[in-house]
């Protein structure tokens, strides 16, 4: 009796032995995601059911990209949470891809159909040999009459050319199948299976007194994931308002999808530094330039000159507008430091790297027109709005695709760093109104007086309105900037424009009468050491 109670007792404490520290897999797939700007993080739970025991608890089929430092964990039940790890799983790898897997079946069949084919051309190859060595064997006899050798020359000629033909089609149809089966291979090599990657987990150990049920609530972040504001700007006309469709082009590469999940958009960055940034001391002291040779020295005045914005681009090939369709329900939540785009209805999200468009907001802002020229650098005006009120709509930095009457005018970029009142946007050229800028030869000189040269430099600036309907325009032009004490510049004609001498923009504000014509004169005198060179326009 003694015998079965000590087995009796060793198999209960082996048996208590085992349930100590024993984990439990449990799947925990993403329920919600607030992405940011660059990173995400994720959240998900999973049941827990616990006795007076300690358990460790796996949440499984994470992404293996894990910041272990972000990770969060809460408990809701009768049970305490004694301690939270993160580890990779390279073993449990769950089925390969369906799109994945479609490729190599693709692939197999095509080398199976190659392999066909390469066999099919052996044999012809084999029968064109034959009728050529029994060719030969025949007409080397010596009794072989005319008509026969003829006969036997028919027969030769139309087989041999049948196995040839064979041969050139079964030979193009190789080549067609290997080039569909070498784009299908870079497909499948530029193609990222995640299912093949390892998982991420997070372990959870959990002890209880009593039996005890509830849920353990996970969160944590990944960086590579994120999303971009970008904007649909409509104008139909410069008496309206401008419509403003706020989208948001939203990407992860976290290894796992994200199947019908809240999403929410944030505009703060997690990775920031938390702390305020401190001063260090800034020491200055005399300047010391480097010595440089002053031979072939050229002195260079130019106008500050650029490439036209992207505000300023007019897209090469025509756009379809975009199919009108409701918005996604969105809520906005401001906080004291961020704000976020909560969409309401569940969202799927492939890992891959593919941009999902979502759109958020569809906004009516006030605006007001009117048209802008630099002759210097285009031969267009451009009509720019000019939204008020714009900073109440959340509007982040982002690309923008503009329309105005229904049609596709160009991309621009909205700067909402801008400290302004108004936010300039550019709705495109207009043929309508053009703009010439011509040089006054007679107006244009080059003389010495004394040690100096006076190079005078004069142009003609015409805009023309071809509306049925006056116009204002604000035309824009500049002068040099001398970078030398020895340079002067003088502004000696701008009919009425206004000269900024700190940037040398000049600016005139106009308006154009219907079926017009305005001209404006720009003149201006630079002089320097005649022993110099300095290049003009």
């Amino acid at each position: 009796m003694k015998k079965y109670l000590l087995v009796t007792i060793l198999v209960l404490t082996l048996s208590a032995s085992a349930i100590e520290g024993q984990e439990k897999y449990v799947q925990c797939p993403v329920t919600q995601v607030t992405v940011f700007r660059q990173g995400a993080q994720l959240y998900g739970e999973i049941p827990v059911s616990v006795g007076a025991e300690t358990v460790d608890f796996v949440a499984g089929g994470l992404s293996p990209y894990i910041d272990p430092n972000s990770i969060q964990v809460r408990g809701e039940g009768g049970f305490m949470i004694m301690g939270v790890t993160h580890r990779n799983n390279y073993l449990e790898n769950p089925d390969e891809a369906a799109s994945i897997r479609e490729l190599r079946d693709r692939i197999k069949e095509l080398e199976l159909k190659i392999e066909d084919g390469k066999t099919a051309v052996d044999i012809l190859m084999e029968k064109e040999l034959f009728l050529k060595s029994n060719y030969d064997v025949v007409t080397n006899k010596s009794a072989i009459t005319p008509e026969q050798l003829r006969a036997l020359l028919d027969i030769y000629s139309s087989n041999t050319e049948a196995v040839k033909m064979a041969v050139l089609k079964k030979r193009r149809a190789i080549k067609e199948l290997e080039e569909e089966k070498q784009k299908l291979e870079k497909q499948l090599a530029a193609s990222v299976d995640f299912s093949r990657m390892p998982t991420g987990e997070i372990l959870v150990t959990v002890t209880g007194t009593k039996p005890a049920t509830g849920r353990l609530k996970l969160s944590y972040v990944v960086m590579n994931a994120g999303w971009r504001p970008s904007y649909d700007i409509r104008v139909d006309d410069i008496a309206d308002p401008a419509t403003i469709i706020y989208k948001a082009g939203i990407w992860q590469n976290s290894g796992i999808d994200w199947k019908d999940v809240k999403v929410s958009l944030s505009n703060a960055s997690p990775m920031t530094a938390g702390e305020l940034p401190e001063l260090n001391p800034w020491f200055i002291d005399f300047y010391r330039p480097m010595a440089y040779s002053q031979l072939n020295e050229v002195i260079v005045v130019r106008g500050a000159k650029s490439m036209p914005s992207a505000r300023e681009k007019i897209a090469d090939d025509a756009m379809m507008m975009e199919a009108e369709s409701a918005p996604l329900p969105v809520t906005v939540s401001e906080s004291n430091i961020s704000f976020s785009f909560d969409v309401n209805v569940p969202q799927s999200i492939s890992s891959g790297g593919k941009t999902e468009m979502v759109e958020l907001q569809r906004l009516t802002a006030p605006a007001t027109y009117s048209y802008a020229a630099t002759p210097k650098l285009a031969t267009q005006a451009y009509l720019v709005g000019y939204l008020t009120d714009w900073e109440k709509y959340n509007l982040l930095p982002g690309e923008s695709n503009i329309y105005f009457s229904n049609t596709f005018t160009g991309k621009g970029y909205i700067n909402t760093a801008e400290l302004t009142d108004t936010l300039p946007v550019s709705l495109g050229a207009d043929n309508s109104i053009t703009v010439k800028r011509e040089r006054r030869t007679d107006y244009t000189s080059q003389k010495l007086i004394g040690s100096n040269r006076i190079e005078t430099l004069s142009f003609l600036i015409s805009l023309r309105n071809t509306k049925n309907r006056s116009v204002s325009v604000k035309l824009r032009d500049q002068l040099p900037l001398p970078q030398n004490s020895d340079i002067t510049v003088e502004a000696v004609e701008l009919t009425g424009g206004k000269h900024n001498v700190t940037t040398g923009e000049v600016v005139w504000d106009l308006t154009v009468e219907p079926r017009q014509t305005q001209e404006i004169i720009l003149t201006y005198s630079v002089k320097y050491p005649k022993k110099e060179k300095v290049i003009l326009e």
